[in-house]
C-alpha cells in the first residue's frame, strides 16, 4: 500500500509542517557526518524562526485546550484518561516556553555569522566563515550532535504539544474501504456533528496513483493522478480511506 497524510485546513497544515521540520532536523542530528553540519545549521535556523512565532504557541496552547474538554466530555475509560493526561502535561510544559524571536541570537555571535551567511545567494559556505572551520575541526560528531540537542531543547515543548495533539487526531482515524465512481472520482460526505482535520488514504501499490484533494465542511473530494500514465476513465477505483473526527 501506497500511504498518504492530507490535511484538510490551513491550521492542521501548518501544525504538521512545524512537525516535519522537527522530525527533519532530528533526524539529521542523528545522522551526523562530514558535511551534514550545515544541513543541521539550515534546518535549526528554519525551526527557530517557525517554532519561536508567539501565534504559534497561542494557537497550539488553543487546540490542546479545545481537545482536552472534549474528552472530558467522553466516558472515563483508561484510553480517554490517558490523553487527557498526555495534552494536559503537553499544554503545562508549553505554557511555561517563553522563547527569543527567531531571528535574535543576543551575544551569540557564531550563530549570528552563520544566520547571516545562511541568506546570502550561496548559503552557509565554511570557507567563508573561519569561526565555523575551526568549530568542525574541534568538535567530534558526537559533540556536534549534542550541540545541536542543546540547541534545540527549549524548542522541545512546541514540537511534543504538536506532536500529542496530531497523534490524536491520528488516532481518531478509522481506515474504511471506498469504491470510487465510474469516472474514478471520489465524493466523500463527512458527518457535520464532527470535526475534521485529517485525512490518511491507502492505495494499492499496483494502481501506481496518489490522490488530489479539495474540501469543505460537508464534503472531501478526491481525483486520482499518476506520475507516468494517464488515467482510464470508465473504472472504478478501490482503496481505503479515513477522516479524523474530533
Amino acid at each position: 500500500m501506497y500511504k498518504f497524510e492530507l490535511p484538510i485546513n490551513e491550521r492542521t497544515r501548518r501544525l504538521i509542517s512545524i512537525e516535519n521540520i522537527f522530525l527533519r532536523l532530528n533526524n539529521q542530528i542523528k545522522s551526523m557526518v562530514n558535511f551534514s553540519e550545515v544541513g543541521c545549521f539550515e534546518s535549526y535556523f528554519n525551526m527557530r524562526a517557525t517554532a519561536s512565532r508567539a501565534d504559534i504557541k497561542i494557537e497550539i496552547t488553543q487546540e490542546l485546550e479545545k481537545l482536552i474538554l472534549k474528552k472530558r466530555q467522553l466516558n472515563k475509560t483508561k484510553k480517554n484518561l490517558d490523553l487527557i493526561k498526555n495534552l494536559s502535561h503537553a499544554k503545562k510544559n508549553l505554557d511555561k516556553v517563553n522563547l527569543p524571536q527567531g531571528n535574535f541570537y543576543g551575544a551569540d555571535k557564531f550563530l549570528q555569522e552563520i544566520k547571516t551567511s545562511s541568506m546570502s545567494q550561496t548559503g552557509i559556505v565554511r570557507s567563508d566563515l573561519p569561526q565555523l572551520q575551526l568549530w568542525l575541526q574541534q568538535l567530534s560528531p558526537k559533540n556536534k550532535q549534542q550541540y545541536f540537542l542543546n540547541e534545540i531543547d527549549s524548542y522541545m515543548p512546541i514540537f511534543e504539544a504538536i506532536k500529542v495533539y496530531l497523534n490524536a487526531l491520528r488516532d481518531s482515524v478509522t481506515i474504511q474501504t471506498v469504491e470510487s465512481s465510474d469516472d474514478g472520482l471520489v465524493n466523500y460526505q463527512l458527518d457535520p456533528s464532527f470535526r475534521h482535520d485529517l485525512v490518511q488514504i491507502q492505495i494499492p501499490q499496483k494502481l501506481n496513483l496518489y490522490p488530489n484533494l479539495t474540501s469543505n465542511k460537508y464534503t472531501i473530494n478526491i481525483q486520482f493522478a499518476s506520475l507516468t500514465k494517464n488515467i482510464k476513465s470508465g473504472i472504478k477505483l478501490k482503496f481505503k480511506m479515513g477522516v479524523s473526527q474530533q
